[in-house]
């Protein structure tokens, strides 16, 4: 006799699947044109002397020019990681891209970002991808799965965030926070010889953090044609403290379940590669996880939050300076609204 194991052995099955034969090929970042310090920050908006730097723990971020789109910030990153990788952009046979705040509503940006490339149509799949700061561990699990199911051989995950334009100052919390950036991998498949895989994915959310990091309007509720009842609600808003509460409360959790999934790997991991969320967050992450504080990258003060360009940020500067390098673990590891939690543990 045939016997079903219950739902939730065979989600605990599936998850425990063997690595996925998928390699980081090259990575690159597009670094927005305006400096803009927290000292200017305090002078702009008459805030006392040293308020935005102590709000965020950030001193520095860039901020998109005039003539910094979307598009043309993903195209920047996008040649530079095909640089890294050794490849041509036309080879791609997908492009996804992640953005919170989309260059307009249609076509999506990374249509946009391959005409900005002079790609050739018919060549490559395109499409983006939202799911708020999480949005590029988000794209590269659909790429990983792609690659690994046979479908696409080559692919370029890029996050283009420009968070400037959809901020509060008067609110100083997320005024103070935020900075503008893209940033991009190539992906491949991984040679039977090669030890770099994707050694384990996991993604969950807790709706009922929804109000938590939002904004109103500018969709479907309230627009051009339905004005929202205030202005201030095509802007962002944000209780930090209400969503770190969360984060606390969940986070342990989904880490044991990634550790479940992987087996030993997450306990040898080299490198911890988080969503740059706040300074608060990242003390957080370092004295309170178990995972190894000395591993946590850590780039706030010079780059602040970059919304979904964050973590692929961090990761360009653990390559790039040597922090990880290959044959090393990294679990990439983020937080967004909903309350949502991702992570990709790799093998680089």
């Amino acid at each position: 006799m045939t016997t079903t194991a219950p739902a939730p052995e065979r989600a605990q099955a599936r998850r425990r699947a063997t690595a996925y034969p998928v390699r980081i090929l090259g990575s690159g970042v597009h670094e927005p044109s305006v400096l803009m310090t927290s000292t200017e920050l305090d002078e702009r908006y008459e805030r006392p002397a040293g308020t935005t730097q102590a709000r965020s723990g950030v001193a520095s971020r860039r901020w998109a020019g005039p003539d910094e789109s979307s598009s043309r910030m993903a195209a920047g990153a996008l040649r530079a990681a095909a640089e890294a990788a050794g490849t041509d952009l036309s080879d791609l046979d997908a492009l996804i891209v992640s953005s919170v705040l989309p260059e307009q509503p249609m076509p999506t940006t990374s249509v946009l970002a391959l005409r900005e490339l002079g790609l050739a149509g018919g060549r490559t799949e395109a499409f983006d991808i939202n799911a708020s700061c999480i949005g590029f561990l988000t794209a590269l699990q659909v790429a990983t799965v792609g690659i690994a199911a046979g479908r696409w051989d080559r692919v370029a995950v890029a996050a283009t965030e420009l968070a400037s334009k959809g901020l509060n100052h008067a609110e100083v919390e997320s005024s103070a926070l935020f900075g503008d950036g893209a940033a991009a991998i190539v992906v491949g498949r991984s040679a039977p010889e090669d030890a770099s895989s994707v050694l384990a994915l996991r993604f969950a959310t807790w709706p009922e953090g929804s109000d938590h990091c939002r904004i109103d309007a500018g969709g479907t509720r309230w627009n051009a044609v339905t004005p929202p009842p205030d202005p201030t609600a095509y802007l962002f808003r944000m209780d930090g403290r209400a969503l770190l509460r969360q984060v606390a409360v969940h986070l342990p959790a989904f880490l044991e379940g990634l550790r479940e999934d992987s087996g030993p790997a997450l306990d040898e991991v080299d490198v911890v590669v988080p969503h740059q969320a706040s300074g608060v967050g990242l003390r957080y992450l370092r004295q309170r996880t178990g995972l190894p504080p000395e591993a946590v990258v850590d780039i706030i003060g010079d780059h602040g939050n970059q919304v979904s360009a964050s973590l692929p940020t961090a990761l360009h500067h653990a390559i790039s300076s040597g922090r990880l390098g290959r044959g090393q673990t990294a679990l990439l590891l983020g937080t967004g609204a909903g309350l949502s939690i991702g992570a990709v543990l790799l093998r680089y």
